[in-house]
This record gives structure tokens, sequence and C-alpha cells, in this order.
């Protein structure tokens, strides 16, 4: 008698009221805690929302397009004060990511995508540039025999007509025909931009104050023993391995 005393004492809570009311205050509970669940994952969408909004990823391009334009202007800058006056870019593989063996078929259009990113800020920002035609030429030099093709591209890469003021020099069948056959490499290519700038534009430009940006191991040998200066363009390049080459290791005229 005493023992079941104590233990209807001891289980007061085991009541079938009293289950009712746990079982009801659990649930009661358990909703509350699912609906500050749903408005958190509400509010985390909602965040989400914001953050992935039209304007938010026009602000991050924005920045973005912001920071390469200000490193492409300070490799200007650092070109300028080691003494380039020309700055020489290959077509294939270099100026575009792809190779077009100097016959490409598509349209011109259809290469936009192929324009490394680097190249892009680094030619836009030397075209703003005040140096740009007076201290500071470019040109491309190919192989490739499409000399209209790279000119279109240009135009419509950079939608300027400071364009017709970079110099090309392609294989062309007539500038084949004069080619002097003790220029290796990309060296009858410049020596004939180099007379051009001396010839129209009344501008000297020394052996030394060419830079050649080319992927051809064998263009850059070559013109290394002509005296220009250089650099080897692998995949991945970009504007920050440019600005440090041209801070750190482009060596002074």
């Amino acid at each position: 008698m005493s023992r079941l005393t104590k233990t209807t004492s001891s289980n007061k809570t085991t009541s079938p009221a009293t289950i009712t009311n746990k079982r009801s205050q659990s649930s009661s509970s358990l909703i509350s805690l699912m609906r500050l669940k749903n408005q958190s994952r509400r509010s985390n969408a909602n965040l989400s929302d914001k953050t992935t909004s039209p304007l938010s990823t026009y602000i991050s391009a924005s920045k973005y397009n912001s920071e390469q334009r200000a490193k492409a202007r300070d490799i200007i800058l650092g070109i300028q004060r080691k003494n380039i006056k020309l700055i020489a870019i290959d077509f294939d593989n270099t100026f575009l990511s792809i190779h077009t063996s100097g016959y490409y078929q598509g349209t011109v259009d259809s290469l936009l995508e192929h324009i490394r990113s680097t190249f892009h800020y680094f030619i836009q920002e030397i075209l703003d540039s005040s140096a740009f035609g007076q201290t500071l030429h470019v040109c491309i030099v190919s192989f490739s025999s499409q000399e209209q093709l790279i000119r279109k591209l240009l135009q419509l890469a950079f939608k300027t007509s400071k364009t017709d003021r970079i110099i090309i020099r392609c294989n062309t069948p007539d500038f084949v025909a004069h080619m002097n056959e003790d220029f290796l490499g990309k060296e009858y290519h410049l020596s004939s931009v180099v007379t051009e700038l001396s010839t129209r534009r009344n501008k000297t430009i020394k052996p030394n104050e060419i830079l050649l940006l080319d992927d051809d191991v064998h263009n850059i040998l070559i013109a290394e023993e002509f005296g220009h200066r250089v650099l080897e363009i692998r995949d991945e390049i970009n504007l920050d391995i440019l600005k440090d080459f041209v801070y750190n290791m482009l060596p002074d005229s």
C-alpha cells in the first residue's frame, strides 16, 4: 500500500490530463518552430534574390571592369617608363586564344569571343591614352594572310576610328612578294612597321624600343637577337602577369 502511494506520488505528471496537455504544448512548440524555420527560409531566399539581382550583378561587373582597366593603365605607364615606343602583338594564339591557321572561314563577329580579355583591356587603354600615336604605337604582326579580317575585327572590338592607326603587317601576297629572306621570325614585319612610322609619321623607333608579344618561342628568340624586348605569351596570360613582367622583369633600355 505504501509502495503504491509512493508510486502514485512519484508519477503525478503521468495522469491522462497532464499527458494531453504535454502533447498539446509539444505540438504547439513544434508548429512554432516550423513557422520560424519557414520564415528564416523566406528571409534567406529574399536576401539571395537581392544579392543576385541585376543591379548587384551590374555593380559587381562594373567594379571588375574598373579594376581591370586600372591594371591596364598601370601597365601602359610602366611600359612608357621603360621607354617602349612600339608594342608589337602577334594575332593567332596571342591576341586571340585560338589559331585561325591564316584562313579563317567564319564571320568576323564570331571571333570576338576568342579575343583574350587581357589584350582587349590592354589595347583599349592604349587607344584611350594621350600617348597613343605620339610616343606609343601599336602594331599587329602575323603570318596570317587575312589582313582585312584582322582590321575588321579590331574595328568591331573597340568601336573607334583610332583602330585605323594600329598598323597591321600580315603575310598578304603583296607583302610576301617583297619579303627579304634575310629577315627571320617577325623581323621583316617589324622592319616594315618601323619604316612606315618613320616615313609617314616622322617617328623614329630603335630596336630596343620595341616590345614583341608572341606565343612562338622561335619568334621571341630571334627578336631578342635583334635587340627587341620580348614576352612569350601563354594561355594563362592575364593583366596581373603582364603587369608583373613590365614592372619586375622587363629590362630598362
